[in-house]
């Protein structure tokens, strides 16, 4: 006959058990939520998010609890769904993608053969911040007008060196009412190679919007 008192009793510890095997192995974790269905970390994962292979180059480890712990309330068109994570797993995972600075894979980067600025944009994670092709619209609060700004119209300021050089330093966000930007452009060099960071602003340079004013 089952003593349901002292089965009940087992099941919690076998789940609270889970629970901490989960958080203590965060890459798990992230399977387990079905992260990886969506974002690709090196080799592994789906396309319809972004790459967070060197999520953690561009992303501090607060905004990507804050972002973890609703979406939504981060940007309100945000496709990722609401997880209703834990406090334990949230912190567990926003630190394992923290960590992820293009180690995943293993010194093998996917544009390697190619050369191809758009795939660096895309697999570096550019695409995160200044959406499909330079569009804009992820929301930068206490940033000037609270956006990512759109980089057509900056792009046409730059020559292709200028450029080099701004990828290389990274950027302090324009801040407004002298608060300070959420989000920052981080440096690229050291990160990239002087080849990468050449075919990426080339890429980049096929993005600018040139005013018709400019050429009267």
């Amino acid at each position: 006959m089952i003593e349901w008192p002292v089965l009940f009793r087992a099941l919690a510890v076998f789940f609270v058990a889970a629970s901490t095997a989960s958080a203590e192995n965060p890459s798990a974790l992230f399977d387990a939520h079905g992260c990886r269905s969506c974002h690709k970390i090196g080799a592994r994962g789906g396309n319809s998010g972004p790459d967070l292979t060197m999520v953690g180059h561009r992303r501090p480890r607060p905004w990507l609890e804050r972002w973890l712990a609703s979406p939504r309330a981060s940007r309100h068109d945000a496709m990722m769904p609401e997880q209703g994570l834990g406090d334990r797993d949230r912190a567990a995972l926003a630190e394992f993608l923290s960590e992820q600075k293009g180690q995943a894979w293993g010194g093998a980067r996917p544009w390697k053969a190619s050369g191809d600025g758009r795939v660096i944009y895309a697999r570096a994670g550019c695409v995160a911040c200044h959406g499909p092709a330079g569009r804009g619209g992820h929301p930068n609060p206490g940033g000037r007008g609270g956006m990512i700004p759109r980089l057509g119209p900056l792009l046409a300021t730059y020559r292709k060196d200028e450029l080099v050089s701004k990828l290389k330093r990274g950027a302090v966000a324009d801040a407004e009412d002298g608060r300070v930007a959420a989000v920052d452009m981080p440096a690229w060099g050291g990160v990239l190679s002087d080849t990468e960071l050449g075919a990426l602003a080339d890429y980049l340079l096929t993005l600018a919007e040139k005013d018709p004013e400019d050429d009267f």
